[in-house]
C-alpha cells in the first residue's frame, strides 16, 4: 500500500514572520559520535521600533558523547567521568537554542554547511541582512569550565559548570549598495589544482555576486575576523529579485531563479551566461494561455491595457550529480504552481576557468 505520512514530531509556535529555512545533518561516524542536526529559520517585524525583533533562531541537536571543546579533570584514581557527564550519557543527543539579533535590519536568507575536515567543531551559517552578507560559526556542542575550589577544611573540590556559546562572527562583507541579499548558498569547487571555497548570493536587484572564502591573514588584512569574503564575479541576466539558487553538485555551474519569469544558468567564476530557461505557469494537459495583443486592443490607454500574467520562478534545483536534470517551480502572484522538469542536451560547463588563489583550508 501507499506509505502513510508521519505527523510531525515537534510543532514550535513562531511569534514573527519567517523568510528563510536551512538544515544541516550529519550521521554520526563508526569511529566518532559526532552526529548533528541544525535548523536555523530568519525573519521578523520589520524595524525593531515595531517591538518585534529580527532575528535568526538556531535550533543545534547533537550527540551527547561528541566529545571534542569539553574538557575534565582526572581523579585520583584516573575516572574523568563526572555525575554530570554520566547523566548526559543516558540520553542520546542534547537540544539548545541559540538566537542571533539582526537589529533593525531584516534577515531574508540562511544558509548551513559544514566544510570538509572542519577543524572548528562550527557548522557556518550564511546570513542575508540587509546589503550585507555574514558568516556565522555555530558551535555544535557545549564547552565545560573545571574550577577546582577550596572548601573551609581545605579540601579541593572539582567543579564543572557549562558555558553557553553564543554564534561567533566569522566574515561580513557588503554585496553592493542597494543590492539587497535575498539568498545564499555554498560550495567547495576543485578547479585543479586547487580546492576553492564558493559563497554566491542572489540579490533583490537580479544580480549574482559571487565570493571566495578564505582565511584572514594578519599580515596582509586588517580584519579582526578569521575569514574574508573575496568577490570573484557578477553574474547579469535577471531583471528581477532573485528567489533561490544552487550550485552544479561538480562543479561551478550556478543555477538560479527569480521573478523575472526565468531560471538561469551561470559560470560563478566568470560570470558567464551559459543558459536561459523561460518557465510557463499553466496546466500542461490544457490549453497554452492566450497572451493578449497590445495592438488589437481598442484602447491605447496604458491602465487599460491588459498585460501578461507575472510569472515567479520561485525555486530550482539540480535533480542529479551530473547537472543534466534541471527543476523550477513557477507560479503566478496568484494561483496553483507547477514543477517543470528540463534536460540539458549539451555541456553548459564550457566556459573559461580562472588559475584562482592557492588552495585555502576550511571556512
Amino acid at each position: 500500500g501507499k506509505p502513510k505520512v508521519r505527523p510531525p514530531s515537534k510543532v514550535d509556535s513562531l511569534t514573527f514572520p519567517v523568510f528563510g529555512l536551512t538544515w544541516y545533518g550529519a550521521p554520526s561516524s563508526p569511529s566518532n559520535n559526532d552526529g548533528c542536526s541544525v535548523i536555523a529559520y530568519c525573519g521578523g517585524g520589520g524595524s525593531a521600533k515595531t517591538g518585534v525583533g529580527n532575528k535568526i533562531v538556531v535550533t543545534v541537536t547533537s550527540d551527547n558523547n561528541n566529545g571534542v571543546g569539553n574538557s575534565s579533570v582526572d581523579d585520583a584514581g584516573g575516572n574523568n567521568n563526572t555525575a554530570q557527564q554520566q547523566q548526559q550519557s543516558s540520553s542520546p543527543s542534547t537540544t539548545r537554542k541559540i538566537l542571533i539579533s539582526t537589529g533593525e535590519a531584516l534577515c531574508f536568507g540562511v544558509h548551513a554547511f559544514r566544510p570538509y575536515n572542519d577543524s572548528l567543531n562550527m557548522v557556518r551559517l550564511l546570513a542575508c541582512v540587509g546589503d550585507d552578507i555574514l558568516l556565522y560559526g555555530i558551535p555544535l556542542s557545549r564547552k565545560t569550565t573545571t574550577n577546582i575550589n577550596q572548601n573551609s577544611e581545605g579540601d579541593d573540590t572539582v567543579v564543572e559548570e557549562d558555558k553557553e556559546e553564543e554564534a561567533t562572527l566569522l566574515a561580513k562583507t557588503s554585496v553592493g549598495k542597494g543590492y539587497g541579499a535575498n539568498v545564499a548558498t555554498y560550495s567547495a569547487c576543485h578547479v585543479p589544482p586547487n580546492l576553492l571555497h564558493f559563497i554566491a548570493v542572489g540579490c533583490e536587484n537580479g544580480t549574482l555576486v559571487n565570493f571566495q572564502l578564505t582565511q584572514t591573514k594578519d599580515e596582509q588584512s586588517s580584519s579582526p575576523l578569521p575569514f574574508e569574503f573575496t568577490k570573484v564575479s557578477e553574474c547579469q541576466g535577471h531583471t528581477k529579485a532573485i528567489c533561490a539558487i544552487n550550485f552544479h553538485p561538480r562543479g561551478t555551474q550556478l543555477l538560479s531563479s527569480a521573478k523575472d519569469g526565468t531560471a538561469r544558468i551561470f559560470d560563478a567564476q566568470s560570470g558567464t551566461s551559459l543558459g536561459v530557461l523561460k518557465c510557463e505557469v499553466h496546466d500542461p494537459a490544457g490549453p497554452a494561455p492566450v497572451v493578449p495583443d497590445p495592438s488589437k486592443m481598442k484602447t491605447k490607454d496604458p491602465r487599460m491595457m491588459k498585460r501578461a500574467p507575472q510569472i515567479l520562478v520561485r525555486g530550482c534545483a539540480y535533480g542529479d550529480l551530473e547537472g543534466k536534470v534541471i527543476y523550477a517551480v513557477a507560479s503566478g502572484k496568484r494561483g496553483p504552481a507547477y514543477l517543470t522538469k528540463w534536460r540539458t542536451l549539451v555541456p553548459l560547463n564550457r566556459a573559461p576557468v580562472s588559475a584562482g588563489p592557492p588552495r585555502a583550508p576550511p571556512p
